[in-house]
C-alpha cells in the first residue's frame, strides 16, 4: 500500500495544482510549505498581502495563514512540498531553527530568488520525493522519506544563505530552544488557552521565566504572541461566510460575544462585524 508518511507530505505541481485550490476560493494552510516556480508565474493573496512570484523564485507558506489564487500563467512550471508541523520538527536540523523561522517570517514575502542551478537541482530532489511518497511502504520507507526532506531543505537553506546569511550564530541556546518549544506548543493550542499560565506548566517553567524569555528573545512579551495568534484566527474565521459572531467567540473560548467583540476591536480598530463586511471571503481547508 502507498506510505502512510504521505499524509504527512503533499506533492504539488502545475498538473494538479487547481485539483488542491481554485482560483478566487480563500484556503487556510495546514502545513509547511516551500514554494518553487520553474517557469511561468503565479500570483496569490497571503493573508492581506498580495504576492507574485516568477521564474527562481522560492516561497515559505507556513500554517495557520490563508491564501486565495489569483492568477496563474499558462506556462507555469511549479513544485510545492508541504509538510506537516509535527513532521518538519523531526528533520534533523543542525542549525538555529528558530533564529531561521525569525528571519523568513520578517522577510518581505518570504520571496527569494534562487539560480538556475539550483532550480534544477531542487526539481530533480523533489521529483525523487515523490517518487518515494508513490512506493509501497516498507521498513525503510519512512527513514528514506525523512532524509530526502532533510536534503530538500538543507538545499533551500543553502541557497537563501548564500544571499543573506541568517545561520551564523549556529544551534539554539537553552532560551531559544524555549521559545521554539512554546512556538509549537502555541500553534496547537491557543483557540483553546491563552493563559501564559497553561504554557509554562505544559514547559516546565514558572510563567515569569517563560515571560521574561519570550521578551528577551522575540522582543515581544508571551500575551502579544498569543494575542497575535488569536488574532489572526479571529481574522480568518470572520471572513468566512458560514460562521456567526457568536460561534467565532465560542470557538476561540471567549466567554460570550462582548468580550470577544472588544477583545477584536483593541487589536484591530475594527469590531468583529465591520472586519467580517470588509473582508467577507469563502474559505476552505486545505493540505498545504
Amino acid at each position: 500500500m502507498p506510505n502512510t508518511m504521505n499524509n504527512q507530505v503533499r506533492y504539488i505541481n502545475e498538473k494538479n495544482l487547481l485539483d488542491y485550490i481554485g482560483k478566487g476560493r480563500s484556503y487556510r494552510s495546514t502545513k509547511t510549505s516551500i514554494v518553487i516556480v520553474r517557469k511561468g508565474r503565479i500570483k496569490f493573496m497571503k493573508s492581506f498581502e498580495t504576492v507574485t512570484l516568477a521564474r527562481g523564485n522560492i516561497y515559505f507558506l507556513f500554517p495557520n495563514g490563508f491564501f486565495e489564487l489569483k492568477e496563474i500563467s499558462t506556462d507555469l512550471e511549479i513544485t510545492i512540498v508541504s509538510i506537516d508541523i509535527e513532521l518538519f520538527s523531526q528533520l534533523s536540523f543542525e542549525f538555529n531553527r528558530l533564529e531561521v523561522y525569525q528571519f523568513l517570517i520578517s522577510n518581505y514575502s518570504n520571496k527569494f530568488i534562487i539560480s538556475e542551478s539550483v532550480v534544477t537541482e531542487l526539481d530533480k530532489l523533489t521529483e525523487i520525493l515523490r517518487l518515494n511518497l508513490h512506493k509501497t511502504e516498507s521498513k525503510f520507507s519512512s527513514t528514506i522519506l525523512l532524509n530526502l526532506l532533510n536534503v530538500l531543505v538543507y538545499t533551500v537553506f543553502e541557497a537563501i544563505n548564500a544571499l543573506q546569511n541568517f545561520t551564523g550564530s549556529g544551534i539554539m541556546d537553552r532560551k531559544q530552544e524555549l521559545v521554539f518549544e512554546f512556538l509549537k506548543l502555541l500553534s496547537n493550542n491557543y483557540k483553546r488557552e491563552r493563559k501564559v499560565s497553561f504554557y509554562a506548566h505544559k514547559l516546565s517553567v514558572s510563567s515569569r521565566y517563560l515571560s521574561s524569555t519570550i521578551k528577551s528573545v522575540t522582543k515581544k512579551t508571551a500575551n502579544q504572541v498569543i494575542h497575535q495568534y488569536i488574532i489572526s484566527e479571529a481574522k480568518v474565521l470572520l471572513t468566512s461566510s458560514n460562521k456567526k459572531i457568536t460561534e467565532i467567540a465560542s470557538e476561540l473560548n471567549f466567554n460570550d460575544q462582548y468580550y470577544f467583540s472588544n477583545f477584536f476591536k483593541k487589536h484591530t480598530g475594527l469590531n468583529p462585524s465591520g472586519f467580517k463586511e470588509k473582508n467577507k471571503k469563502e474559505y476552505n481547508y486545505t493540505s498545504i
